[in-house]
Parts: C-alpha cells; sequence; structure tokens
C-alpha cells in the first residue's frame, strides 16, 4: 500500500496540463482546484467530472504570492475513528531572505539546552574598538516549559501504564485493541505537544534575537549531548528522559529554515565544558544544588548554581553556560572577520575565548518602583513587592546587600 506518493511534473506539461492529475491555485480566492484522471469498473481511464476545491490557509497563500509550487505530495491520513482523508501538502519554493555580511555582524545571541529550563539565552556584543572585553547587553533570558513538562510526563505514564494492561491481555482478547487504540491517541497527543513547543520555542529565540539586533544566534551542537545516568528520583529521571529524546533535535531544524527566512545565521558550538566554565575568568567551577552556603559542601554535576572558586563569581548554571555559548560565537565571528574563515573554538581556549565580566557593562535586573518593604523576605525567599509567589529572585549578591538594592 503507497501512503504518501509525490505528485511530480513531466517536464513539458506541468500543473496546467498534466496528463495524470492537474492542479491550479487561486490567490486572490485562496483556493485551489485538483483534478485526476482515474480507471472506471472496465478499467478505461477517464478524467473526473467534478474537480476537488480546497480552502488554502493564509499562511499558503503568502507563500504562494512570494515564491512558486514544487510538486506536492498526496498522501492518506486515518483518524482515530477510523475514517480515511488524503490531505494534499502544497510545497512552495521562495527566496531566502539575505543573509548579513559577517563584517556587519556586531551582536550574537547564545542559547542553551537547559538542565531545570528548556532554554536559556543571552546576548553578547562585539566591538572591534575593544576585542577583548565583549559587552553584555541583555539580561538572561528563559524560556521556561513550565506545566507542560508536567503534562507530558504524566502522559508518557499513562502510556507505559496501557502498554503493561495490554501485555497481561491474550493475543486473541478483542480488549487489546481498545488499549492499542489509547496507546495510538496518547503518543499522538504527546508528539503533538513537542511539535507545537518546538515551534513556540523557535519563534521566540527569533523574537529574542530581533529585538535585540542579533544577526547571529549560537546553540549548543546537538552531536554530543547525552543525558547519562539514573537522575535523582522521578524527576531526574524525567530530566534524562526529556534531554534526551524530546523536541532539541525539532528545535534545530525548525530555527535554522526560519532563520534562513529571516535572514539571520546561525551555528552550532561545541557544548563540552560551557556548563561547568566561568565565563568571568574562563577557569573551571562546580555547580551545587542551590546558592545557599550550606549546599557548597560538596559539588553535584547536575546541580542548578555554579560557583567558581577562582574569582569567587557565581550564579544560574544554565545561565552561565548560555553566556559560554555566546562567547564562543563572539570567538568565531572575531576570527571570521579578521581572517575571512571560519573555525570552531573550545569554551577552555581562553587566549580566543575572551571573558565577559557582568556588572561592568550595565545589564543588571531592572527593579520596579517599591513602595512597602516589609513583605520582601518571607519563608527564607526574597520577592520583589507586587510579585510574590509569582517570581522569586536568585542573585549573586548577598542577602543585606540585595535588600539594600531593592530599597
Amino acid at each position: 500500500m503507497l501512503w504518501v506518493g509525490l505528485l511530480t511534473y513531466a517536464g513539458d506539461d506541468g500543473g496546467a496540463k498534466g496528463q495524470s492529475y492537474r492542479l491550479s491555485f487561486d490567490k486572490d480566492a485562496g483556493t485551489a482546484t485538483l483534478r485526476f484522471r482515474f480507471p472506471d469498473a472496465q478499467g478505461h481511464w477517464q478524467w473526473c467530472t467534478d474537480p476537488v476545491t480546497l480552502t488554502l490557509p493564509d499562511i499558503l497563500v503568502e507563500r504562494l504570492k512570494a515564491g512558486g509550487p514544487l510538486a506536492p505530495t498526496l498522501r492518506e491520513l486515518i483518524k482515530p475513528d477510523g475514517s480515511r482523508v488524503a490531505v494534499l501538502d502544497v510545497i512552495v519554493q521562495v527566496k531566502k531572505a539575505e543573509l548579513p555580511d559577517w563584517t556587519q555582524v556586531e551582536r550574537v545571541l547564545g542559547f542553551d539546552w537547559g538542565v531545570n529550563t528548556l532554554i536559556t539565552a543571552a546576548v553578547l556584543e562585539h566591538t572591534p574598538s575593544d576585542p577583548e572585553h565583549p559587552l553584555q547587553v541583555s539580561r538572561p533570558l528563559f524560556i521556561n516549559t513550565g506545566g507542560l513538562d508536567g503534562h507530558q510526563a504524566r502522559t508518557r505514564r499513562q502510556i507505559d501504564e496501557l502498554k503493561a494492561a495490554r501485555d497481561k491481555l491474550a493475543e486473541e482478547d478483542p480488549k487489546r485493541a481498545l488499549y492499542e487504540e489509547e496507546i495510538r491517541r496518547g503518543w499522538r497527543l504527546y508528539e503533538a505537544r513537542n511539535r507545537e513547543l518546538a515551534h513556540l520555542a523557535a519563534n521566540l529565540l527569533l523574537l529574542f534575537a530581533q529585538v535585540w539586533g542579533c544577526a547571529l544566534i549560537c546553540g549548543e551542537s546537538l552531536k554530543t549531548l547525552k543525558t547519562t545516568g539514573r537522575g535523582r528520583g522521578v524527576r531526574g529521571r524525567w530530566r534524562n528522559y526529556r534531554n534526551n529524546t524530546t523536541i532539541r533535535s525539532d528545535i534545530g531544524r525548525i530555527l535554522r529554515y526560519k532563520c534562513h527566512l529571516l535572514g539571520i545565521r546561525f551555528h552550532s558550538e561545541r557544548p563540552r565544558g560551557t556548563s561547568h566554565t566561568c565565563p568571568h575568568c574562563g577557569k573551571p567551577a562546580h555547580t551545587y544544588r542551590s546558592p545557599r552556603p550550606e549546599h557548597r559542601t560538596e559539588p553535584v554535576k547536575w546541580g542548578r548554581w555554579l560557583w567558581c572558586a577562582h574569582c569567587g563569581y557565581n550564579a544560574d548554571r544554565d545561565y552561565r553556560a548560555a553566556l559560554n555559548i555566546a562567547r564562543l560565537g563572539i570567538a568565531f565571528l572575531t576570527f571570521i572577520q579578521t581572517t575571512g574563515q571560519g573555525k570552531a573554538f573550545s569554551v577552555t581556549a581562553i587566549e580566543a575565548v575572551k571573558p565577559c565580566p557582568y556588572m561592568a557593562h550595565g545589564a543588571v535586573l531592572l527593579f520596579p518602583p517599591q513602595t512597602d518593604l516589609h513583605r520582601l523576605l518571607e519563608g527564607g525567599k526574597l520577592y520583589i513587592n507586587g510579585w510574590k509567589q509569582s517570581v522569586t529572585l536568585r542573585s549573586s549578591y548577598a542577602t543585606p546587600l540585595l535588600l539594600r538594592l531593592c530599597s
């Protein structure tokens, strides 16, 4: 059974004079007309008398006006209720946006696949007058999946429970078909959420790049990313599963082609050492469970907080990794502007990958005006007034100093 067929054109007919089918688009009306040539009961080939008229989505109409259609794809889709429909996938060739010249690139958006958040990003600026000190022009940007992780984990757990219940039944038991259908429905829901999240994350990264005027986006290369170990409890095991098998590859693929459409350059960087290197001094650093002093007694491989014993600098681990990725992008940009050739660097190459101090460049958190200060400290946590139970501050400053800054 042929499930997917490519409706190719002959070299001399095209869609208007096709010998097996004819397809035409009305861009003003937003419709497509499709006619097929098919055999009847006696085996005689004939054209269908009533053409099929399809309503085109708005995004497809925009693409058709900007480019030209290629050979479409026709595939069969079986719905959960058993009904079968034919889906026409229209492929449109559009002109990609012109990429900026490397000499015109000044700002780099670096993002890291986070351990506790999906993506963490930061923006650095390359100044030819002072190439030794890249400027940080943005605050940390966190893309947190929030409750979606919980929904996905519960869906995955439900699929496993359905599989276990199905395996206990005999092969001829009619209930197995019901379990199989529920399992397929669960996987469809799980994959649909991942696709939507992949597009959303890619769109947010492109939004960050456009807001801060970045012509280059740098991210971790997926070739060497692998989370190993059993994890710490249920959350740790889910983190490993999410990091290895979910939407990272989809985000990278979607982000690449959307960068081509918008005229933004994309470059993959080596991730080794980016989560355990201090961006302030470039020395190796350990990660810990939290910034609290009692949690800095023993390093943790997947710790959320990075603390540098050489210079005392400390901050969120994913945020530091995003800065290191951006530093690698700055090193790549500097080398290609100087020599005209691209070269991949390691974060440990201190001569090429320059440190990025934080406070010297003014990319500090903008606090809202304060009126009442008696609820800033509650239950051992710091809150910005008016944002209680929605935003928690985590800072590398000591608590008295942070309270003084807030006041």
